[in-house]
């Protein structure tokens, strides 16, 4: 995971996350496919963890978002949701602590690419500082 130059003020990050986020609306596309495209290949072999991807995947971007929005503004809920659904994804196997790293980035770069010259270094940094937090949790469960 890429460091942080500086630390967003927790005041500020939540809002730049959803000024991002409306960036990426902006394209009218779905985030789900693009990121998986780029997670499937990178990763072929972890296709076949997802058994209904119809429905798995999708579900595994929201709960990253919601984990990342909830982290920015500080919920209390987030550590223990981290905490049980990395032992929940012990049940499909070898899922290495490099490979968490690598999903957070490849979640970003879906962001940045879905918004393109709408995404900003402000998003970039916001979206980097609570990856790299919600990292820390992950590895602190794994």
């Amino acid at each position: 995971m890429p460091e942080l130059a500086a630390t967003i003020e927790s005041d500020k990050l939540g809002d730049l996350l959803e000024q991002s986020l409306y960036a990426v609306a902006e394209a009218g596309e779905d985030i789900t496919p693009h990121f998986f495209a780029r997670f499937f290949a990178c990763h072929p072999d972890q296709q076949a963890m997802f058994f209904q991807p119809s429905v798995s995947c999708g579900a595994m971007v929201s709960e990253i978002l919601e984990s990342l929005i909830a982290l920015s503004t500080k919920e209390s809920w987030v550590d223990t949701s981290i905490h049980n659904l990395v032992i929940a994804h012990r049940c499909y196997g070898n899922f290495s602590l490099p490979l968490y790293a690598e999903l957070l980035d490849l979640f970003v770069e879906t962001l940045a690419d879905l918004a393109d010259e709408r995404w900003s270094t402000d998003y970039e940094a916001a979206w980097r500082q609570v990856t790299a937090d919600l990292y820390r949790l992950i590895a602190h469960a794994h």
